[in-house]
């Protein structure tokens, strides 16, 4: 079993790991505000002739392997991390029992 690593000093939360994970085990954590900024982000579609407001999304922080069993170790999220934030370690058999 893999074990996802972050150097949270240089992840710039651009969710490029999420979206080149083929299995679909990372995604980002969301981010609980309760200050002036809030939880959501609005954005605007803009077009040639007029802007579209798109649904609020929520606002990602940082990465996780949401599902440690899906990750086949092909490390395509530690590859395309444009700040090398990212490290995929072997979990010993031991770790990985007490994880589960």
């Amino acid at each position: 079993m893999l074990k996802l690593k972050l150097n949270a000093k240089f992840c710039i939360s651009c969710g490029i790991c999420m979206d080149v994970c083929p299995e679909r085990a990372i995604n980002m954590r969301i981010h609980n505000s309760s200050g002036v900024e809030g939880e959501r982000l609005a954005y605007l579609a803009l077009g040639p002739y007029r802007a579209n407001e798109l649904p609020p999304s929520g606002m990602m922080t940082f990465p996780w392997l949401a599902n440690p069993p899906h990750c086949n170790g092909c490390m395509l999220c530690e590859k395309e991390c444009p700040v090398c934030a990212l490290t995929l370690q072997q979990i010993e058999e031991e770790s990985a029992i007490l994880l589960k």
